[in-house]
């Protein structure tokens, strides 16, 4: 089950680390970037085995988004 995280306590993602192409889906899409964040069938993961800041296993391209557009938490699950 999702949980809320702090996007103070996930690992920062460069602009350069992320495909442009992915960046244009999630904010042009079909879906609103809300619904895609919110997905319970595509759900960012993390993996909290170091400690904060929690590593990104999946969801990189939300987690940099959700920042840019000023989100304080995002729903995880942590893989």
């Amino acid at each position: 089950m999702a949980q809320q995280v702090a996007l103070s306590d996930i690992r920062d993602v460069k602009k350069s680390e992320l495909d442009d192409a992915r960046i244009k889906t999630l904010l042009n899409g079909y879906n609103s970037f809300d619904e895609v964040l919110n997905s319970k069938s595509d759900p960012i993961a993390l993996d909290k085995g170091r400690g904060k800041p929690y590593d990104i296993v999946d969801g990189r391209h939300r987690i940099y988004l959700a920042r840019q557009k000023g989100y304080k938490a995002v729903p995880v699950i942590f893989a």
